[in-house]
């Protein structure tokens, strides 16, 4: 199994090298809006980060090139794209861990647009770099914001920035480096009891670095048919309950996964 955080780090900290921090920041300019529906104000905030060839695995770093048609004299473009499944933003479909489970081609619609709940361990993040979403913060969660919502999915916000975080990455010790947050083993299982559509981070694994390479909530969680969402972004500008979270996957037969366009509504 590939460890795709020390992967990537390798990968951007060559390709990187020579580029400042606001290059990195560039690259994930949160977005957001609103809309108006019967009168009321909505808020849109855009859950994705931009994806650029920052998020790379090597091999399979994203590129394109150019597609000569019959319409380039009138002026039309087309590009081949060639991309790891899993690289920015993206969902990780049950195939990903269960060669029969769903692809992303499999998922119905309706699991794709769920309510939102957002985890807050921001506070735990600052103390351990492998902080875990644990049984605790599930009943903090529940104890000021009422039951899970049927059908949602739960999100860690953890602040991680992965973009920064490979930024800094030369400066950390061979330990520290494969840190990084995620859910417990403990909190996905009390979770695949509980009518939970998919789990989210927004870090590069739904498994914490102390769980790595074994991916025991990978192993859990998508071989019960669920899907998980990583590098999710800007989980600090959605609320902690109350918002539906649209995950714009398309429907590619056989895929293990797919970069996406995730949005929060509320």
């Amino acid at each position: 199994m590939i460890d795709r955080r020390a992967v990537l780090a390798a990968s951007l900290v060559t390709a990187f090298a020579s580029r400042s921090p606001e290059a990195f920041a560039s690259a994930v300019s949160p977005d957001d809006g609103t809309i108006k529906l019967h009168g009321r104000r909505l808020e849109i905030v855009d859950l994705t980060h931009r994806l650029t060839r920052a998020f790379a695995f090597t091999p399979g770093r994203l590129s394109m090139e150019a597609v000569e048609g019959s319409g380039t004299g009138a002026g039309m473009r087309l590009n081949r794209l060639s991309i790891v499944e899993h690289t920015g933003t993206h969902l990780d479909a049950p195939r990903h861990f269960s060669p029969e489970g769903r692809s992303v081609g499999d998922l119905p619609i309706a699991d794709l647009v769920v309510p939102l709940v957002v985890i807050d361990i921001r506070a735990k993040r600052q103390l351990d770099r492998d902080a875990q979403v644990g049984p605790e913060d599930l009943a903090a969660w529940e104890k000021k914001q009422g039951s899970l919502p049927a059908g949602c999915c739960v999100a860690m916000l953890s602040a991680w920035d992965p973009l920064a975080e490979v930024a800094r990455y030369g400066s950390l010790s061979p330990e520290e480096r494969r840190k990084s947050p995620g859910f417990s083993r403990a909190a996905a299982d009390l979770l695949l009891k509980r009518d939970v559509r998919g789990i989210a981070v927004d870090t590069l694994s739904l498994d914490a670095g102390r769980d790595m390479p074994a991916y025991p909530v990978h192993q859990s969680w998508l071989r019960s048919g669920r899907w998980g969402l990583e590098a999710v972004a800007n989980l600090d500008r959605a609320p902690a309950s109350g918002a539906i979270i649209f995950v714009g996957a398309p429907p590619i037969a056989e895929a293990t996964g797919i970069p996406i366009r995730a949005m929060a509504l509320f």
